[in-house]
Formats: structure tokens, sequence, C-alpha cells
């Protein structure tokens, strides 16, 4: 069968246009509906505190997965390969994420010639006199504690220093970036006039709260508590015989009843503790969601219910 020449050419002509339709990014092609930026950041946490600025004009990996934590994650080669694929990285830095000062990570940053910002760099840490060796490498809070996002209105400072690093990146998006901010922001003050609602049921005298690690500085200062125990000092040993023995004599000189784990970590050490005081074993979150809630505010309020429910309040 032979096909007519003008058929033949109409043929082609829609070929040709399927063609260019095809190659051209707007044309409901995956490169189209990509956002501007795709935007490594090294926690849930903090990717959840990102994409609440960023809104829809960025695409956000965290490099620690759910339910890790950060201060011992070491990253893999397909964590490497993401930096090479982002435009920028985003991360706290004063040593919560030691995978970032390995050597491998610094030079695939420095390969891919990567915009970073370390948010702690732009923030007014809390300094402390206090050196934790975590085995292979030091957590030295000399240089400023990185737990600030314990304390909400410190988390509406950092959506400061996000909206600014994305505006740089990406100036089409600044109003974007400004109404997304704002609205969070607004978020983040209530969520501070929630967490002071909540707890002031709870007695000055009960406000003493021993911790499973040394990560609630900004929170207590901010709502008037005391932390005066740490379970481990180090992710990666348990408490030495005198270190047990000093929480216990802690435990028992304050009255405290309940020590607070974290599901991100082992707790089985907490069972010698309980048999010999007696303290129940409540629970809050701190650097990792650990499938227990879903963002920031959740984590917040998680905590704020945990510690009304064994602290008293309303």
């Amino acid at each position: 069968m032979t096909i007519p020449n003008r058929a033949r050419s109409v043929a082609a002509l829609w070929l040709a246009i399927l063609a260019l339709l095809a190659a051209s990014p707007g044309a409901g092609s995956a490169q189209g509906d990509q956002p501007p930026l795709r935007l490594l950041v090294s926690t849930p946490l903090f990717a959840d505190i990102v994409a609440n600025v960023a809104g829809d004009r960025a695409e956000i990996r965290s490099v620690t997965p759910e339910g890790a934590d950060p201060h011992t994650y070491e990253a893999l080669p397909q964590d490497l390969a993401e930096v090479y694929e982002s435009d920028a990285f985003i991360f706290m830095g004063a040593h919560l994420e030691p995978f970032i000062e390995a050597g491998a990570w610094r030079r695939a940053i420095d390969d891919a010639g990567l915009p970073v910002l370390e948010m702690a760099a732009h923030l007014d840490l809390i300094e402390r006199d206090l050196v934790i060796d975590h085995g292979d490498h030091v957590h030295d809070l000399r240089d400023g504690d990185p737990h600030v996002w314990l304390d909400p209105l410190r988390v509406v400072q950092m959506t400061e220093v996000i909206e600014a690093f994305l505006t740089e990146l990406d100036p089409d998006g600044a109003d974007i970036y400004a109404k997304q901010g704002d609205a969070y922001r607004m978020e983040l003050e209530q969520l501070h006039q929630e967490i002071m609602a909540g707890l002031e049921g709870i007695p000055l005298e009960a406000r003493k709260l021993v911790v499973f690690h040394d990560a609630y500085t900004y929170f207590a200062d901010r709502y008037g508590f005391e932390v005066i125990g740490v379970v481990l000092k180090s992710p990666h040993a348990e408490p030495s015989a005198q270190e047990f023995r000093e929480l216990v004599d802690t435990i028992d000189w304050a009255g405290v009843s309940v020590i607070f784990a974290e599901p991100q970590f082992n707790t089985a050490i907490l069972d010698g503790i309980v048999e010999q005081t007696g303290v129940a074993i409540g629970e809050l979150l701190t650097d990792a969601f650990a499938g227990k809630v879903n963002s920031y505010l959740e984590l917040m309020r998680y905590n704020l219910e945990s510690l009304v429910t064994h602290l008293g309040g309303e």
C-alpha cells in the first residue's frame, strides 16, 4: 500500500511537533515539574524546618535517615553521591553532625563547589564549660550547644537565617520564602504560647529533669527547668560505675520521680536505675522523630504532653 505524499508530510509534521514538545522542559516533562532548588539537609528535623520556609520551590533530602542519631551517623557512599546532585547543603554545625567533619564528606562538598549554610554560625549559642567524649570524636560544648531547636523562639531565628540563604540562592523565590517564613514563624510563636500555657501547672519544685543525653539546655533556659542529671554522657558507652552511682544519688537527693528516655537510644541501662530508685520512665524526643511524629511542631507537642503527664500540669 502506498501512502500519499500529503499524508506523509502531515505525519512528518506531527512527529516533529511531538519531538519538540518532548524536548521542552515546560511541556509536562519531569524536568519541567522540578522545583528550582535541590537541597541536602543534615537531619529530617532540619529538613522539616527548611521545607516550611522553602515551600514548593525546593526538593529536600535529609542525609541522616529517619530514626538515626546525628551524633553517631556516618555518611554512606549514596549520601556523598547526593552532594553532586544538590544545589546547597544546610546543617546545624557546632559539632552536632560529626559526619560533616570526615575527610570524604569535606572533599565531596569542595569538589562539588556546593554552597553551604551552617546555621550555628548565625545564631547566638549557649556556651557551656563541658566537653563530651563520644569515643571517635569530641563534642565540645564550649563552642556552643547546638540543640537550639528545643526552644521554638530560637527556631524563629533559624527560619530567618534559612530564608536569607534561600533568597540568595534563588532570588526569584524571595517573595515566596518571605511569605512561607512569616507563616511558619507565626506557627512557632503559637507553639511557644501553647507550651507556656501547658507547663503552667507544673510546680517549680517539679521542674527538675533527668534526661537521656545532654540536649535540654535551651528548653530549660526558656521554660524555667533545671537539668540535674544526664544518663548517657556518650552515645558509644554506658555510664561508668561512678557515673551510675552519682546519678542514683542525684535522683535520691532531688526527689525526682521520672527519667526521660529517648527512643533512638537503647534504654536497657535504665533498668538498674529504676530498680534502685523506683523512678518512672518517660520519653522525650530530641534529635530524631523516631517514628513517633513527622514534624518539628509535633515533636515539641509530644514533649509537652510527656512532661505534663509525668510532672503534673494541665
